[in-house]
């Protein structure tokens, strides 16, 4: 939405997200990744394979929002299912995408179930808020909730698999992640800079000719952040991977008032995931061909790893 609407709306998204409220998650992150991990079963180095996306990354951030939601965690396939249909049949023909109707109606019954039995989570936060004096529609509510879920889950499942898949091939990060865990905070951003998962669409406001390109009002554009955060006036050694790169101005979660609310969120689950990741599994290696989604994000939908040393 834009301002002056957009300004309130996403106000009231903000103390949920903020850094002192994402916090206190570490824990139940922590715990989820292990539990992960430990699900792989027996792993004999040298021989057994994982996949790194669909037994680990995709579950993180749908347990996790599902969670903060109050939502219930068996409903953790439907999430990404929702997830799929919205950002990943965008190519089909328009009447030919059943179910597309699902999400909003499963948000509809789940708001109702939270008027029926009130608890201390998001949702029940969404409900009872106000603007202007007033309590948010069900309409505002459900939106809300369906932004939280979409952009919440594919967006962070895709940059902790790419981080994943990246040091799957470089042992030298990896040994100085190992050598060095406070390189980690830098690591984090230099990952969402290089493997930046998203791809933002516009709309043209007025007409407006880019480059020698005509861009008309109302046109649908897309910006692509990865191609902005390799950007060699933007950054030195723009195409490297910089374990340790300081200045990290990059634009992963965007830039300016629509910048992503969620960052605190989605940077504490990814550094979680790696550190746990390696912690268990201290050398591995891909085994076989990554499938990379498709859509506007960008991640590893099935990535076997071979595990070559555990801890």
């Amino acid at each position: 939405s834009d301002p002056p609407f957009h300004s309130m709306a996403r106000r009231l998204l903000l103390p949920p997200f903020a850094p002192k409220q994402i916090e206190p998650w570490e824990d139940k992150v922590r715990e989820l990744c292990v539990r992960l991990l430990d699900d792989m079963g027996e792993i004999t180095p040298g021989e057994s394979i994982v996949d790194a996306a669909v037994q680990y990354a995709q579950h993180i951030p749908v347990n996790v929002i599902g969670k903060m939601l109050g939502f219930p965690d068996e409903d953790e396939e439907l999430f990404r299912k929702f997830v799929h249909d919205a950002l990943e049949r965008i190519t089909e023909e328009p009447g030919t995408r059943e179910g597309m109707d699902d999400l909003g109606k499963y948000i509809a019954a789940q708001i109702e179930d939270h008027r029926e039995n009130p608890r201390d989570d998001l949702t029940s936060y969404l409900m009872n808020v106000e603007l202007d004096g007033n309590k948010l529609s069900d309409d505002h509510v459900g939106g809300s909730v369906i932004l939280l879920l979409i952009a919440g889950i594919d967006t962070t499942w895709s940059a902790i698999g790419s981080s994943l898949w990246h040091l799957a091939q470089h042992p030298g990060d990896r040994q100085r992640l190992a050598d060095d865990p406070d390189v980690m905070q830098f690591a984090v951003e230099e990952f969402l800079r290089a493997y930046a998962p998203v791809t933002m669409a516009r709309m043209v406001a007025r007409d407006h000719e880019f480059h020698g390109c005509p861009m008309k009002q109302d046109d649908w554009v897309l910006l692509p952040f990865p191609a902005a955060n390799r950007d060699p006036e933007g950054f030195e050694r723009a195409d490297e991977f910089v374990i340790d790169r300081e200045e990290n101005r990059h634009s992963a979660f965007g830039i300016g008032i629509h910048r992503c609310l969620g960052s605190n969120l989605a940077r504490l689950e990814m550094k979680v995931a790696i550190e746990e990741f390696m912690k268990r599994f201290p050398n591995f290696e891909l085994a076989d061909e990554t499938t990379w989604s498709t859509g506007q994000i960008r991640g590893p939908r099935v990535m076997p790893v071979r595990i070559l040393e555990t801890s």
